[in-house]
């Protein structure tokens, strides 16, 4: 008989998962129930039931079944309260999530965050990583998490999730997105040189879709960019900027990758035609939808076991 163990890796930029409070420190001023966007305590709750319910969402299997994500790379939240919120007080709470987490030097305050399976994956090593100006200061945007665990009692998996400055910021910010291939990049031949069948897996929103020179350069060493379909749709045009790269070793053990275009995430687009991601927002105007991006899913191996069984 053969037993095989399978893990769901879900990715996710949730734009603008704010809570309704104002943060002194942070530009967060628009999402408070004063700000020009009237964010209230009510609408904050649908948003987090709407993601949980997603999230689960993404667990549906085509023969039907079901299966927890064992890991949640999330970018666009702002911070802890809203991830204890997430897994705690939504449908996701009966599933125990553990949280990885740090607020980022950001000016708006949103972060990137991992949520792991407690049964699943046990974190051993966390570290994030700031983005660098050459002079060596600290650029202001959000930091690469990175975190190695054990996955399924088995074997340790190295997880790193990005969120690389926005495309608004021009060339400096492209040049910003450069830096941030070239630290992943060393991270990942560092570990390779260590440990050649080493399983990385890195997700995010890249800003960039995969035939750019940050992603060719992430590419350049032994990551494979295994991304499946267009996740972000602008100016009428789809985009795959929400991608997944993995190392050889574990590149083997994949099963699948999707874009999760669930109908209650997208709506008719009628400037464009075909549809887009529903919003939360539209401008000011209150649309109720939960993203402007479409969440991914992996699908990989983490192990295999032969024996007899008998009755």
């Amino acid at each position: 008989m053969i037993r095989v163990i399978l893990c769901l890796v879900v990715f996710w930029n949730v734009e603008n998962y704010f809570d309704p409070f104002d943060d002194p420190l942070t530009l967060d001023d628009a999402f408070t129930q004063e700000g020009s966007y009237g964010w209230t305590w009510s609408r904050f709750i649908k948003k987090s039931n709407e993601i949980a319910k997603t999230l689960i969402a993404c667990g549906i299997q085509e023969d039907g079944s079901w299966e927890a994500p064992c890991l949640v790379g999330l970018c666009e939240i702002e911070n802890f309260f809203v991830l204890y919120r997430l897994t705690s007080d939504t449908p996701l709470a009966p599933l125990r999530y553990g949280i990885i987490h740090r607020d980022s030097p950001d000016p708006r305050g949103i972060d990137v965050a991992l949520l792991y399976h407690r049964d699943r994956f046990k974190p051993v090593k966390t570290n994030f990583y700031p983005i660098t100006e050459e002079d060596g200061s600290r650029v202001e945007t959000r930091e690469i998490l990175y975190t190695s665990g054990v996955i399924d009692q088995k074997d340790t998996l190295h997880v790193m999730v990005n969120h690389w400055p926005s495309r608004l910021g021009g060339t400096s910010a492209q040049k910003h997105r450069m830096t941030a291939s070239a630290i992943l990049l060393r991270i990942t031949d560092s570990l390779l040189r260590q440990s050649p069948g080493a399983r990385i897996l890195i997700m995010g929103d890249f800003n960039e879709q995969p035939v750019t020179p940050p992603m060719e350069q992430l590419t350049s060493g032994a990551m494979v960019n295994v991304s499946d379909r267009a996740t972000y749709k602008y100016r009428g045009a789809w985009e795959c900027i929400d991608q997944f790269l993995v190392s050889p070793a574990a590149e083997k053990e994949v099963e699948y990758v999707k874009t999760m275009r669930l109908p209650h995430l997208l709506e008719r687009d009628r400037t464009h035609l075909g549809y887009k991601p529903r919003r939360t927002y539209q401008g000011p105007v209150y649309k109720g939808g939960i993203s402007d991006h479409l969440p991914i899913t992996l699908k990989f191996i983490t192990f295999v076991s032969y024996g007899l069984t008998t009755r």
